[in-house]
């Protein structure tokens, strides 16, 4: 399986409407905001977020608004994504608490350890066990002793009958985001292909065997499964 460039994908034409594009399906995007607050209220007052994927950085912003003494590292490959994250970050007043990477966690080079980490939808986008597992090592490595992690994915066994309402929903979700008949078939036939969608345990597993004690699941939204761990 190719690996693509999220560079290519995540261009400036696409940037510009990222944070739109899903309609009412970005209450979805809220609510795992939502509850990644929620699970880091323990964290210190001054606390270091690492964002993998950060892209526009909304959950950024969302934590920001509300953790004045936090300081956020945010990496993504996608230069697009970024710029317009700093735009907004300059405009929300914060991005002097911002450190912003492009380029992929492994040539993040910066010292200082993380209170904790988000990741939300991206490592299904890795297609191979062990380049999943790697991502997963890297963020644990960039974390404090104990440190927290969310962690959102799509994930579910397509096997399963009972799933096929699942994804029924999804499709509609799709459908009044503006997908046509054509862009949902080729979604569907990218599982697998251009995102690695395997089953929860499997995902759990790959946590659990790079640096995480066994996850628990904070949320479970359609097909995206949200999942709270700590550095093991």
């Amino acid at each position: 399986m190719s690996q693509t460039d999220p560079a290519l994908v995540f261009n400036k034409e696409h940037a510009a409407q990222y944070d739109t594009r899903f309609g009412r399906a970005n209450l979805f995007r809220d609510v795992i905001h939502l509850v990644t607050d929620f699970s880091f209220v323990a964290l210190p007052e001054d606390a270091r977020i690492l964002v993998v994927g950060a892209g526009t950085g909304m959950e950024i912003l969302a934590l920001a608004a509300r953790h004045p003494g936090w300081h956020f590292t945010a990496v993504d490959p996608a230069g697009a994504m970024l710029d317009v994250f700093r735009e907004k970050a300059q405009t929300a007043g914060i991005l002097s608490r911002c450190d912003i990477h492009e380029g992929y966690l492994d040539t993040y080079r910066e010292t200082p350890l993380h209170d904790a980490a988000m990741s939300l939808l991206v490592s299904h986008f890795l297609q191979t066990d062990s380049a999943r597992g790697a991502f997963f090592a890297q963020i644990a490595a960039r974390l404090k002793p104990g440190g927290l992690l969310v962690n959102a994915d799509l994930a579910a066994n397509l096997t399963n009958p009972a799933n096929q309402r699942v994804f029924a929903a999804w499709k509609q979700m799709m459908t009044e985001s503006g997908a046509s008949a054509e862009s949902l078939e080729n979604y569907r036939a990218g599982f697998g292909r251009d995102f690695a969608v395997q089953t929860p345990s499997a995902v759990e597993t790959l946590m659990k065997e790079n640096g995480f004690a066994p996850p628990s699941l904070l949320l479970q939204t359609l097909l995206i499964r949200t999942w709270l761990t700590s550095k093991a």
